[in-house]
């Protein structure tokens, strides 16, 4: 009984040993040699679901892409409005916060002291937004429906 209980030691030595040599084996050949050109670069980002992971690659150069101006950037050099008259200016909102008033002009967003149509924000009130051009003040009204 004991010969036999040795046996099954052994035995069980061995499937480990050689199962650990196989493992070593699998998980060396599926890593990446630095420009191998497997595995994954700088560019990709790993995406996790519950059933699997996979691998989305990002564009080489963002800079490339277009996608208009930043809706969060309120810098009156980014601001698309350029030169216009007050007829073709509408005021389509207005965030009223006493500290920081942000206004939307043509779908653009304002702060004081921006550049509209070639004007300056110098007010935004609750219901109209005061502009400044060369000393003369416009007046655009909120249509309250």
């Amino acid at each position: 009984m004991l010969k036999d209980a040795e046996a099954k030691k052994r035995i069980e030595l061995a499937v480990t040993g050689i199962s650990v040599v196989i493992l070593i084996f699998l998980v060396t050949s599926h890593m990446s040699k630095p420009g191998s050109g497997k595995g994954v670069s700088k560019n990709e980002a790993y995406h996790t679901s519950e059933s699997a992971m996979t691998i989305v690659s990002e564009p080489e150069s963002w800079d490339k892409l277009r996608w208009g101006r930043d809706p969060f950037l309120l810098d009156a050099s980014t601001n698309s409005i350029q030169e216009q008259d007050v007829e073709d200016l509408a005021l389509n909102g207005i965030m009223s916060d006493k500290q920081n008033p942000y206004a939307i002009i043509n779908n653009d967003v304002v702060k004081l002291g921006d550049k509209v149509g070639g004007m300056t924000v110098i007010e935004i009130n609750e219901n109209n937004v005061v502009l400044d051009e060369n000393g003369e003040r416009h007046t655009l009204e909120l249509n309250l429906y």
